[in-house]
């Protein structure tokens, strides 16, 4: 079991991502990379996940609160099959429910101190709810 990762908050508009560590279970909330028309930006996000050095990458799967499938979740494992066929790593889908929620809470997107900082927040939302899935990951897989 090696210790770095990547995580993914899965969007067809953006794609947050995070980093975490198994070993120090540590994680951040890396950027927020668009997406090209209806096409992930995979020039992008295979330069995140090679200047990470990813051992390992999870992908969030967005459940309605009822824990039934929601419109994007096979979206969303679509891109987690790509992303393993691209990179040749392991992939795994943690339950990202109220992840991104828990991500306006943290950046403050209640408030709305003026349109270019809201669209700021908005952008960073991502790379939390990512940075929040990671953490779900390292919670039920932890290192040794």
């Amino acid at each position: 079991m090696k210790g770095r990762i990547v995580g993914f908050d899965f969007g067809t508009r953006k794609i947050g991502t995070a980093t975490g560590n198994r070993l120090t279970a540590t994680t951040q909330p890396l950027e927020t990379v668009p997406c090209r028309g209806e096409s992930p930006d995979w020039k992008r996000l295979a330069a995140i996940i090679d200047e990470w050095r990813a051992d390992e990458l999870v992908v969030g799967l967005p459940l309605h609160m009822d824990g039934s499938e929601s419109a994007l979740c096979a979206p969303a494992r679509e891109f987690a099959q790509e992303l393993a066929i691209r990179t040749g790593l392991p992939v795994a889908m943690v339950d990202e429910r109220l992840s991104s929620a828990e991500a306006d809470h943290l950046v403050g997107l209640g408030a709305s101190p003026g349109k270019s900082r809201q669209r700021q927040r908005e952008m960073h939302r991502d790379s939390v709810a990512a940075e929040l899935i990671v953490r779900s990951f390292l919670a039920e897989n932890p290192g040794p």
